[in-house]
């Protein structure tokens, strides 16, 4: 009888990028966007939350820390963002995020990072002139070569 190996042999080539995607997280927030000259209007969307796998396993997604994810997005959200954009609102959930770690997670282990997260505005017909279409806005941290 052969031993099975518990993880594949290393691919020839370029590094491969190993991620989990947890998400999306629906949320509702509001912003006042100075810069476009838009007064508070409030949006729903959902947010994506990408983690780097830097080791045998990464992100434990399962019911308990991803409701300790969703929880600390929404510690965000739910304020009002003053003088922001949407893209001021990515950057800012990139920053919450960045390095965090929930003690609910600590006891499943795991080794990553983050590397991005996805937020998609949904918009709808309004008086400022939004439409129905969702916009997502991505921060990332960029992809180093022969990293992970």
């Amino acid at each position: 009888m052969t031993d099975t190996p518990t993880t594949p042999p290393p691919v020839d080539g370029p590094a491969l990028i190993r991620t989990v995607d947890v998400g999306p997280f629906a949320i509702y927030f509001t912003n006042v966007n100075k810069a476009m000259g838009l007064r508070a209007h409030s949006h729903t969307g959902a947010v994506t939350v990408v983690y780097d796998t830097v080791g045998r396993h990464g992100y434990p997604s399962f019911a308990t820390t991803n409701a300790a994810l969703e929880a600390r997005i929404h510690q965000l959200t739910r304020r009002v963002f003053k003088d922001a954009t949407n893209e001021d609102i990515a950057d800012r959930l990139f920053a919450h995020l960045d390095g965090y770690v929930d003690p609910e997670w600590e006891p499943w282990g795991g080794q990553y990072r983050l590397r991005a997260i996805h937020l998609d505005v949904i918009g709808v017909h309004d008086d400022i002139g939004h439409d129905n279409s969702t916009t997502r806005y991505t921060v990332a941290r960029p992809h180093e070569q022969g990293a992970l």
